[in-house]
This record gives structure tokens, C-alpha cells and sequence, in this order.
């Protein structure tokens, strides 16, 4: 553990951020882990640690070779950031590509999933597969599971990484009464969830979608208020569209760069030519609902959505992606 730089959530100025452990922290004040561990989310998804917003990923006449990953563990994810990681391995590391920067990071990093005891209104995870906690169902990315509970935390391993994670942290076996409080923990939890969104997503919410793709008149209601400042896209854990460009190299030669792209961007769809089939935005703002509610679902079986609700707070238009969906 000692060669891994930990990451941890900590409040500042009522929102929840990441933040790099240092020595002198303490682990249970204000300055170190136990700060953010019982909040929801931070505010900056989990996949800026393995999807770089900007980097170098190529050059030539000389090859690139990437600096070797560092060794992390992010101490505090959320059972959302999980769903995310689960949307990204789909698309970086299980198809015929693999994306060896994004596999190094993974590969590289454990993960302690902590749970939301207190989810927020613009929290949505139940409505698209997800609990306020991780569970047996999320080893393939969550190395150990963590709840916050008086007078300190029940962890307990998921994966092979988490119980030797576990057996070094000394941690005494948690008697019948904690676990229990820890069950009434979550218990509360998935039905405060459940009170802020009564309503689940209809199971033809894909087709739903797709059927309103020439909906004009749906989308444009949808998108009112929207000001196209991609903050929605900036923060959300599962976007994973990126844009190429080379550019001289600092001596010679080229490098090429890679960038997050967005969907809601006028230049997203345009190509050779300057032809655009997304010109107008109220097609931008439907493809967002289409890759994420539909195709996505039907592709891959899973929603291309964490439910962790970052666009609904970030978003300065007050636009709930839940509405959309609901009302397709």
C-alpha cells in the first residue's frame, strides 16, 4: 500500500471533491478521509483518473511511449462512479481494440466503494440498475466495499486486491449489531431513493427514444433553458467520445493529441465537406438521449448512465434528464 497514492473525497465549500492524501492528513478529521465519505458523489467523475481530458497519445518519426502508470487506490467511489467504469471497460477494453493507456490506469488503481447513506434529490442510480451502495454484483470493478457507521467504518473485500487490501488494514471482524446497522444504513437509503423517484423508467424507454427521433417539437421542449454549455457532458462519468488531432512536434516531426469530445458541440457530427446531419441542436440534444437511453441499452444491454445526477446539478438551464425519459 505504501507505493500507492490514495485519493480521497473531502467537502469543500459544500461540495464534494477529490483530493490527494498527504502525510500530515488525518484520517478520520476534516482533512482526510472520513470528511467526504458519507456524501454522495464528488462533484468530478472518476474518469478523469483513466480518461485523460487532454494528452499525448502518439508521435512520429519516434515512437510515444507513455509513462507507466501510477499505482492508486481511490478511496471513497461511489456505486455510481462503479456503473460508469462499467460503461467505459465496454468501450476502451472489451472490443477488438484496447485502449493501452485507459488498461494501465485501470489495471493500476483499486477501488474502495463507499455508500451514500444520504442520497440527494438529483440522485437516479435505482433507475437505471444501481443501489446507493456496492454489493457482491460489482467485483468486476470494485476492489472493497465501505460504510460509514458510528464510531467507525464495516469494510469488507469484493475482489482478490480487496482482501489483501483488507488483511492490511488490521481491521477487527465487525460483530452482528454493526453489520446490522450498517443493513438499516442502506435500507433507509435505497428507500429515500426510491421517495425521490417514484416513478421507474418505462422497460420500452430504448424504443421510446428512438421513435422520437424526428420529434421536432419533443426535443425542442426538452431543451428549453438549455444554454449549449456542455457542462451536462464536462461532468458526466459515462460520456466517452473523443476527437484526434496532430500538430507539429516540438522538435520535429507530429504528435498526435487526444480530447473529450461532446456530443452538443455544433462540430460534433460534422464531416468531410462540411456536410452536418446534427446542424441544428435539438438533433445534438437528442443523440445525448439516444446513446445514452437507447442505443447503448440495446447494444450493450445496460444503460449508458450512472444515475449519479451531476448533470442535473451542473446543468444552468435546470434541465432533468430524468423528465426526458420519462416523458418519451
Amino acid at each position: 500500500m505504501k507505493e500507492h497514492a490514495v485519493f480521497f473525497p473531502v467537502v469543500i465549500d459544500g461540495k464534494v471533491h477529490w483530493q490527494r492524501l498527504a502525510l500530515e492528513d488525518d484520517a478520520d478529521g476534516a482533512g482526510g478521509p472520513g470528511g467526504g465519505l458519507s456524501c454522495i458523489r464528488t462533484s468530478e467523475p472518476v474518469k478523469a483518473f483513466f480518461f485523460s481530458p487532454r494528452e499525448k497519445v502518439a508521435s512520429l518519426p519516434e515512437k510515444f511511449e507513455p509513462a507507466m502508470a501510477e499505482k492508486r487506490v481511490l478511496f471513497g467511489a461511489k456505486q455510481c462512479d462503479i456503473a460508469a467504469l462499467r460503461v467505459h471497460r465496454r468501450i476502451f477494453l472489451d472490443g477488438e481494440f484496447k485502449d493501452e493507456f485507459y488498461a494501465s490506469r485501470r489495471r493500476n488503481t483499486l477501488l474502495v466503494v463507499a455508500d451514500c447513506p444520504q442520497p440527494e434529490d438529483t440522485c437516479f442510480c435505482n433507475l437505471v440498475g444501481g443501489q446507493p451502495h456496492a454489493g457482491p454484483e460489482d467485483r468486476d470493478e470494485a476492489d472493497v466495499s465501505l460504510a460509514v457507521i458510528e464510531g467507525g467504518w464495516i469494510i469488507e473485500a469484493l475482489s482478490a486486491a480487496g482482501e489483501e487490501l483488507v488483511s492490511q488494514s488490521g481491521a477487527a471482524e465487525a460483530s452482528g449489531a454493526q453489520v446490522a446497522v450498517r443493513d438499516e444504513q442502506r435500507r433507509r437509503a435505497s428507500a429515500l431513493l426510491a421517495g425521490f423517484n417514484p416513478r421507474e423508467f418505462a422497460k420500452d424507454a430504448p424504443e421510446r427514444i428512438w421513435k422520437r427521433n424526428t420529434d421536432k417539437v419533443f426535443w425542442q421542449h426538452q431543451a428549453e433553458g438549455c444554454v449549449e454549455c456542455y457542462g451536462c457532458l464536462a461532468v458526466c462519468p459515462t460520456c466517452y467520445c473523443f476527437l484526434l488531432y496532430d500538430r507539429p512536434g516540438e522538435k520535429a516531426g507530429m504528435e498526435r493529441t487526444r480530447v473529450w469530445d461532446a456530443c452538443y458541440i455544433t462540430a460534433y457530427a460534422r464531416v468531410g465537406g462540411g456536410a452536418n446531419p446534427r446542424s441544428e441542436f435539438h438533433k445534438r440534444f437528442f443523440n445525448r438521449f439516444y446513446c445514452k437511453f437507447s442505443h447503448f441499452k440495446t447494444w450493450q444491454g445496460m444503460y449508458a448512465c450512472s444515475g449519479c445526477g451531476r448533470c442535473i446539478r451542473a446543468c444552468m438551464g435546470k434541465i432533468d434528464v430524468r423528465k426526458a425519459v420519462l416523458e418519451a
